[in-house]
């Protein structure tokens, strides 16, 4: 009998910056910037908060990430929670544009 893999997803509170020339509304812009880090992908966004600025707009978002194998080893993929957050949380940190403040595991639907 055949094992379901399961892609793992997080959620992450993040802080973004989206450019004013950036196409469609935040929530698009949010979600294009977090998507330009390789292994993640955004299932679902929500804003939070925003602040205006000169060049650009903070958006303080809640996202549901799913992660590519290549943001985390074969191995990480079953590790404990803490494994797959902490290589997502350092995923993240290095993005351009992209500050995130908590990243927690998120259990697969049955």
């Amino acid at each position: 009998m055949a094992a379901a893999i399961h892609t793992p997803s997080v959620e992450a509170a993040v802080t973004v910056r989206v450019s004013q020339a950036a196409t469609g509304d935040l929530v698009a812009g949010a979600r294009a910037q977090i998507e330009r880090i390789d292994g993640l992908r955004v299932e679902e966004i929500e804003i939070d908060g925003l602040r205006p600025g000169l060049n650009d707009t903070t958006v303080e978002a809640v996202a549901t990430l799913a992660v590519d194998e290549e943001a985390v080893s074969r191995a990480e993929v079953g590790a404990p929670e803490g494994v797959v957050a902490d290589r997502v949380r350092e995923r993240l940190a290095d993005g351009f544009g992209v500050d995130p403040e908590r990243v927690e595991r998120v259990d697969p639907p049955d």
